[in-house]
């Protein structure tokens, strides 16, 4: 394949994956977090439903707030349900991309060790040196084993590391090329 048309590709898989990502995650900051609101402010979902329904004519005082008691839990806990699907969804498109990306580098190791087995080993020792990477961020993550939670922690502190340590570098190259 003509090298403009795999950069091509390889542009347009990219910017879909970033913009795929930016999506889902847009997708789950939309998302009410009961958590994160007092039981007033919950409540206010109760009260907006219950004026559109009309049922302040309908029921007494007693039975409205009643009402409105029970139906800010159910609603809490729809919210809830809502928010953790919408961020399950966007941590199985980051486990996908992030399997999808493991098999590229087997296959691309498989055909670097087919034309070039040196180079095929010196790249094998950096896999190895950033799956040992992953795996020490994993464990020292927070969050039950095999959790959402823990995925998710992972992510956010291996990208936190990656990139201060691609901060550093940028800044340290510039500093020596500066220094000669």
């Amino acid at each position: 394949m003509e090298n403009n048309k795999l950069n091509l590709i390889t542009k347009i898989v990219t910017y879909s994956i970033v913009f795929l990502g930016i999506l889902f995650t847009l997708w789950v900051m939309q998302d009410d977090n009961p958590a994160e609101m007092s039981y007033e402010q919950q409540k206010q979902w109760a009260i907006v439903e219950a004026k559109s329904q009309g049922l302040a004519n309908e029921m007494t005082a007693t039975e409205l707030n009643a009402h409105l008691s029970n139906r800010t839990s159910e609603i809490s806990l729809e919210k809830e349900k809502t928010l953790w699907s919408d961020v399950s969804t966007l941590i199985n498109f980051s486990m996908f991309i992030i399997y999808f990306a493991a098999g590229l580098v087997i296959a691309a190791f498989g055909y670097l060790y087919f034309i070039d087995p040196k180079k095929a080993i010196r790249s094998l020792a950096g896999i190895g040196i950033f799956i040992v990477f992953m795996v020490l961020v994993y464990v020292f993550s927070e969050g039950d084993s095999g959790s959402d939670m823990k995925l998710a922690s992972t992510a956010i502190n291996a990208t936190t590391v990656l990139t201060s340590i691609a901060i550093l570098g940028w800044i340290g190259g510039s500093l020596v090329k500066f220094i000669k």
